[in-house]
């Protein structure tokens, strides 16, 4: 593992570092579907586990880095409870998509607002989710069911 990673990610588990790019976003999600898998999720979880990274990775790379070329790193782990967790860091812009106002899905598609239709679905099918701003980070950090047995 990267050494900076370590110092990034003290708690443990498995971490990637790539540029925050589309190109990227197929990298992170096989890292963290693998890992997941071997923690034993089931596949209705992993389809969620695909579409929360999807959603949130493409509104990093999109967002976070306007004017420069930044990095993304993806934490997995899985709690002492097998809860599994993952957490997706960047260095951009302030945003803490917990704070934004869910989508108003009782309007016509055409009718609604422009975003936050994505950490909508992200958060619905995540058990839970928690964002911090730490040393210059954005920490957003996902937790789902292992969905065994």
């Amino acid at each position: 593992m990267d050494p900076l990673l370590k110092e990034e990610f003290p708690q443990g588990g498995e971490a990637i570092s790539l540029p925050a790019g589309l190109d990227s976003l197929e990298a992170f999600v096989g890292f963290v579907l693998e890992r997941a898998g071997k923690a034993g999720a089931s596949e209705a979880v992993l389809q969620d586990i695909r579409l929360a990274m999807e959603e949130i990775l493409v509104n990093v790379v999109s967002y976070a880095y306007p004017d420069e070329k930044g990095r993304i790193a993806v934490r997995f782990w899985v709690s002492p409870d097998g809860m599994l967790g993952i957490e997706v860091t960047d260095w951009g812009i302030p945003f803490d998509p917990l704070a934004a106002d869910a989508p108003d899905l009782s309007r016509e598609f055409a009718e609604r607002d422009i975003g936050g239709l994505g950490i909508y679905l992200a958060r619905s099918v995540a058990q839970r989710m928690a964002y911090k701003r730490d040393r210059n980070a954005n920490r957003l950090t996902v937790f789902f069911l292992s969905g065994q047995g």
